[in-house]
């Protein structure tokens, strides 16, 4: 078990070091000139793309950017802010959760858009986003700006773990809104493009809470472990 946790994040600090690519359309990698991208600011997990839960993947990536490739088409995300805050000079950690935001985006190929919010400068100001979360998506190329509605409010993904033993199942492939599922279409791993292939696998309900854990520490207690896990 200590073994596996070691692994669990080294694999976490080292996918953070990178600015991944998730494919989330089934078949083989198509060049960027053919699908839509959409930039998920590192702040931002995804609750859901069409309806279509998405957790697992967030927290391999830590805080870095990700960039999401699908068909060209309609999509809805459901994304919120998650982000932690020295308290008392660091002697504790608050992590925020605000609220989720809903962002509809219509693509086409070669597009990126972004989904885009004003970063708050302190705990203060993000605790804002608890109760109203103004945030829109942005088409880099065109300038085209699509405000994002307001979606509920966030618990503790710990809390719903105490309360609930299910575990939805995770996307492993999403088709535009409008999209007539294709036939016996073999599902694609929610796994990131070759260069991150070293992630662990999008099935590992771990990687959230051990994510969770990391942002509670302090400084000197992540030093400490990383001591720890180098015995």
């Amino acid at each position: 078990m200590r073994r596996l946790f070691v692994i669990t994040m080294a694999c976490l600090m080292a996918a953070c070091a990178q600015q991944p690519q998730v494919q989330l359309y089934s078949g083989a990698p198509l060049p960027q000139s053919q699908v839509l991208t959409v930039v998920v600011p590192g702040e931002l997990e995804i609750r859901s793309i069409n309806g279509q839960p998405y957790s697992a993947a967030n927290a391999a990536f830590g805080l870095d950017d990700k960039q999401l490739l699908l068909q060209p088409g309609a999509y809805q995300v459901h994304a919120f802010y998650k982000n932690g805050f020295d308290i008392a000079g660091g002697m504790s950690h608050e992590v925020v959760r605000g609220r989720t935001a809903i962002f509809n985006i219509e693509g086409k190929a070669g597009e990126l858009w972004r989904l885009d919010f004003d970063r708050p400068s302190n705990l203060a100001e993000a605790k804002k986003f608890e109760d109203d979360f103004p945030a829109w998506a942005v088409n880099t190329r065109t300038g085209e700006r699509k405000e994002a509605q307001a979606g509920n409010r966030n618990v503790s993904a710990f809390s719903v773990m105490m309360g609930s033993s299910e575990v939805a199942p995770q996307a492993t492939s999403v088709a535009p809104l409008g999209a007539a599922p294709a036939a016996a279409a073999q599902p694609v791993a929610l796994n990131p493009a070759p260069a991150q292939a070293s992630a662990l696998p999008h099935s590992d309900a771990t990687l959230t809470t051990l994510q969770q854990m990391w942002n509670l520490l302090t400084p000197e207690s992540r030093s400490a472990f990383l001591k720890w896990a180098q015995q």
